[in-house]
C-alpha cells in the first residue's frame, strides 16, 4: 500500500511536469515561428490553443502583433519583388512570392501582387514576340524585295526561283499572323501598334482582308483626330474665357499693362474676331490717355524740381510703352540730375564739416 501511494504521487508529480513543459512548448515555438517568419503557423498555433490552457489568454494577446508582424513581411516582399522586377529578375521575384506565401499561408496583398506582377511579365512576353514578329515581317519585306529583282535578272536560275517562292511563302504566313495581330490591336485601341503593323501586312500580303483592316485603322485615325480636335477646342475655350475675365477685371483697376498680357494670351482665332478687336481699342484708349496723363504729370514734377516722382510717372508710360525712347531720354536726364545734386550735397557736407584752424 505504501508502494502505491508512493507510485501514485510520482505519476502526478510527472503529468505536472509534463503539463507545464506543454505550456512552456507553446511559448516556445511561437518565438520559433515568428523568427522563421513563419505566419501562418503561429497564427495556426494561436488558433488551435484551447481556452482552457493557462496560456490562452498570453496567445490570444499576441495575435495583433503576429498580423503587424505579417503585414511588414508582406510590404517588405511587394518592395523587394519589385526591385527583383526592375532588374528584369522575374524567376527570382516569382520565388520571392512563392516562399512568402508558404509562410503567410494565405494573404489576398501578396496574391494580388503576384498576379499583378504575373500580368505584367505576361504584357512583357506580349510585347518581345509583337516586337519579334514585326522585325520578322521587315526583314521578309527586304528579302523579298531583293530576289524579286534577282529573280527578274534571271527567271531560269533554280536556285533563285526556289528562294524567291519561299521567301514569299514565309512572308504570307507572316503576314497571316500580323494580320491577325493587327486585328488584336485595333480592337484594343492601339492604334499606334496597328499603325505599325497592318501597312507591313498589306506590302508583304496585299489583298481586300488587308486593304478593309487598313481602312478601319483609317477611319480610327480620324475619328481620334475628330475627338482630339474637340479637346483642344475645349481647352482653348477654357483658356480665353480665363483670359476674358482677367482682362475685365485688370481693366477695373486700372492695370493696363495687365490687361494687354491678358489679350495677349488669347488663341490667335480668338484674336481675330470683331469682339477682341473692340477690345483692344479700348484698351489702346485708355493706355493712350494714361501716358498723356503721367506724361504730364510727370513734367510737372520735373519743372518743380522732384526728379523722383517724374521718374516714377514717366516710368509708369515705359511699362505701357517700353519702346518710347523720348521717355527714356528723360528718365536719364533726370537720374543725372539727381546724381549731380546729390554729389554737390556731399560736397557742402564735407566743407561744413571741416574743423577750424586755430590761428594762435
Amino acid at each position: 500500500m505504501k508502494y502505491f501511494l508512493l507510485l501514485l504521487l510520482l505519476l502526478q508529480s510527472c503529468a505536472q511536469y509534463t503539463s507545464q513543459s506543454s505550456e512552456t512548448d507553446r511559448l516556445i515555438l511561437l518565438d520559433q515561428y515568428l523568427s522563421d517568419q513563419s505566419f501562418a503557423k503561429a497564427i495556426a498555433l494561436i488558433d488551435n490553443t484551447p481556452e482552457k490552457d493557462p496560456q490562452a489568454g498570453e496567445l490570444e494577446e499576441s495575435r495583433a502583433m503576429v498580423i503587424e508582424k505579417l503585414r511588414f513581411y508582406e510590404k517588405q516582399t511587394v518592395d523587394d519583388a519589385l526591385e527583383l522586377e526592375r532588374n528584369n529578375d522575374w524567376s527570382a521575384a516569382k520565388l520571392r512570392y512563392k516562399i512568402a506565401l508558404q509562410k503567410s499561408g494565405f494573404s489576398k496583398v501578396l496574391e494580388d501582387s503576384q498576379q499583378a506582377m504575373l500580368s505584367r511579365f505576361q504584357e512583357r512576353m506580349d510585347a518581345l514576340e509583337h516586337e519579334e514578329l514585326i522585325v520578322t515581317g521587315e526583314y521578309l519585306q527586304k528579302k523579298i524585295s531583293l530576289l524579286e529583282n534577282l529573280y527578274e535578272t534571271a527567271p531560269d536560275d533554280r536556285k533563285i526561283k526556289s528562294r524567291y517562292h519561299r521567301a514569299q511563302s514565309d512572308a504570307e504566313e507572316i503576314a497571316l499572323q500580323l494580320s491577325q495581330l493587327g486585328e488584336q490591336m485595333l480592337a484594343e485601341q492601339n492604334f499606334s501598334m496597328a499603325d505599325r503593323v497592318l501597312p507591313l501586312v498589306v506590302k508583304l500580303a496585299p489583298g481586300p482582308e488587308a486593304d478593309a483592316a487598313m481602312a478601319r485603322l483609317k477611319s480610327h485615325r480620324k475619328k481620334k483626330s475628330i475627338q482630339k480636335q474637340k479637346s483642344r477646342k475645349k481647352v482653348a475655350q477654357k483658356k480665353n474665357k480665363k483670359s476674358f475675365e482677367a482682362f475685365n477685371k485688370a481693366m477695373d483697376d486700372e492695370k493696363l499693362a495687365e490687361a494687354r498680357r491678358y489679350l495677349s494670351q488669347l488663341t490667335p482665332a480668338m484674336k481675330k474676331t470683331m469682339a477682341v478687336k473692340l477690345m483692344q481699342e479700348r484698351l489702346q484708349r485708355e493706355i493712350n490717355e494714361c501716358i498723356q496723363e503721367e506724361l504730364s504729370t510727370g513734367n510737372s514734377f520735373y519743372r518743380a524740381g522732384n526728379y523722383e516722382q517724374a521718374i516714377k510717372a514717366w516710368e509708369n508710360i515705359i511699362e505701357l510703352e517700353p519702346e518710347n525712347e523720348a521717355v527714356k531720354s528723360k528718365i536719364n536726364r533726370a537720374h543725372v540730375i539727381i546724381e549731380k545734386l546729390t554729389t554737390l550735397r556731399e560736397r557742402q557736407t564735407e566743407k561744413f564739416s571741416l574743423p577750424k584752424i586755430n590761428s594762435n
